[in-house]
């Protein structure tokens, strides 16, 4: 019963989630980007390109929500079979409140004019933050994301990242050429594109970046203890023997903040200054990263 009243509330903090942040990318996208004619790429660049050409022929009074809405809902039904059932309720939801959110903010007047590369800086930035609680909740706004699952189910050794990418540069080009002074938007495009690009990843990954120590030590023990006691962190031992000497040594594998690598190498120089120290940055970090109890524990 609890498991399931846990799931149960767990679901609902994401599909919250995933409405709230396009939610957010809706304001950015109706108050900083579109009036501005700043793309950041994707379907709502896309459909701001469609919305152009319309009333360059005279079409007008087309909401840009609208021409976003139908292109996503046409490509989600077409990449349906290559979705798992999860992941493709998530898009559907983010789909239509990214939509609703463009129509609900481009139809309330907020009268703000900034200059070109202030919009620039708020869009891409507003944008990423709405972008990045999407996909840290695992949602997805469909568009360049789904066009690249659909590639990536035909040819499956191909870089999924590569695809998003091409897609992206391909909309941004095709803007240059459609929107009045395209090029002349191209740097505040640039500017936009690279903060929604950096504050996607912070709000995904967090500030806290945590490097992975490896430490081939033959004073185990002590660096252990002094890390446990300092630092605050548990400490893995393994075996390992190294072919130029023929010996056999410990690595000590500890994950820490970046904000304790200075007190790490302290402790190294201290305890063991012929250690070899290599590291690497670690992506996620899942389970339990010990805690307080534990260390007392384990130093005792």
């Amino acid at each position: 019963m609890y498991i399931k009243a846990s799931k149960k509330s767990q679901n609902i903090l994401e599909y919250s989630m995933v409405v709230l942040g396009t939610l957010v990318m809706g304001f950015a996208f109706s108050v900083f980007l579109e009036p501005n004619d700043i793309s950041t790429g994707g379907f709502s660049a896309l459909a701001m390109i469609i919305n152009t050409l319309f009333e360059n022929v005279g079409v007008t009074g087309i909401p840009t929500s609208a021409i976003y809405l139908i292109l996503n809902i046409g490509l989600y039904l077409f990449a349906l079979k290559t979705l798992g059932k999860r992941f493709a309720i998530k898009s559907l939801v983010g789909i239509i409140s990214f939509s609703l959110g463009m129509e609900i903010f481009s139809l309330i007047h907020f009268n703000i004019t900034y200059e070109l590369l202030i919009s620039a800086v708020f869009g891409g930035a507003i944008m990423g933050v709405g972008v990045g609680l999407v996909v840290r909740f695992g949602g997805s706004t469909g568009g360049s994301d789904m066009i690249a699952s659909i590639l990536k189910h035909k040819r499956r050794n191909a870089s999924l990242g590569s695809f998003i990418l091409a897609v992206d540069l391909s909309i941004i080009l095709l803007s240059l050429f459609v929107f009045p002074n395209g090029f002349e938007l191209l740097p505040y495009t640039i500017v936009a594109l690279l903060f929604c690009m950096y504050i996607t990843d912070f709000v995904n990954e967090g500030y806290k970046e945590v490097r992975a120590y490896n430490i081939i030590t033959t004073k185990p023990e002590e660096l252990s203890k002094a890390i446990m006691e300092h630092l605050s962190r548990g400490c893995s031992c393994t075996t390992t023997k190294g072919m130029h000497t023929n010996t056999e040594k410990n690595v000590v594998l500890v994950l820490i903040s970046k904000y304790q690598k200075s007190q790490l190498r302290a402790i190294i120089r201290e305890i063991d200054p012929d250690a070899f120290v290599y590291v690497t940055r670690v992506g996620e970090v899942m389970g339990v990263w010990s805690t307080p109890e534990e260390i007392a524990k384990t130093a005792k």
